[in-house]
């Protein structure tokens, strides 16, 4: 084979090379990388987290006393087979305004306390204490129950706790805001009052120790 043949072979596999190939420009079919969000819209997120979370018990009040004059009930029966869509259900759930404001109140506190830490942790803590407890009260609850009291004391366990196990200058700041300004909350864990499902409370807050040592890392983990 004279050089002209080997030539014009190397010609030939290269063009076949290029067409099986098309340049890595060409190749690239991925979409750019959406722009991260500024500090400000992650503020902003998280603070109309809760606020659209504590909107569907309101809307459900609301129809209650509106439509059906306060008998639109869902409640959790515990040990009950038409109890248990009040596992998924009896949080959003209130017997009146009154008792739904002051649920509203430490829900959105306490919710805006964990996001300022970390959605993730909010999320895992939210979830345990909505579906936690719910099946918690379901299998171990003394009476009917219903109310998004059980979710604040979830909140309210995780918030005393977390700051004690990371030992780091936020969360430890959270955590004394909350036994500072917040302990009264301790007492609804008892049963000092008539008419308050103090159990459901206690589910909850050991919920929510729970959920700090579950979504608790240690410190190289977090490097």
């Amino acid at each position: 084979m004279d050089d002209t043949d080997l030539q014009a072979k190397l010609k030939k596999l290269e063009a076949e090379l290029n067409t099986a190939a098309p340049p890595a420009a060409s190749r690239s079919t991925d979409k750019p990388a959406p722009a991260p969000q500024s500090w400000g819209q992650r503020l902003k997120g998280n603070a109309l987290l809760p606020v659209y979370l504590v909107a569907i018990p309101w809307a459900q009040e609301i129809v209650d006393q509106v439509v059906f004059g306060g008998r639109w009930n869902l409640p959790l029966h515990p040990r009950s087979i038409e109890g248990i869509p009040g596992i998924f259900l009896s949080a959003i759930s209130h017997s009146g305004f009154a008792h739904l404001i002051g649920n509203t109140i430490g829900f959105l506190i306490f919710s805006w306390l964990i996001l300022a830490k970390s959605r993730r942790d909010y999320w895992i803590t939210l979830l345990i204490g909505w579906l936690g407890g719910g099946v918690v009260a379901w299998l171990l609850g003394p009476s009917s129950v219903h109310g998004l009291s059980g979710v604040v004391y979830t909140l309210f366990g995780y918030l005393l706790c977390i700051g004690w196990l990371e030992r780091r200058v936020v969360p430890l700041l959270i955590s004394m805001f909350v036994l500072i300004n917040y302990s009264y909350f301790i007492f609804g864990m008892f049963p000092n009052q008539p008419m308050v499902a103090w159990w459901g409370h206690l589910f909850g807050f050991l919920l929510g120790i729970l959920a700090a040592y579950g979504v608790y890392q240690e410190p190289e983990q977090r490097k």
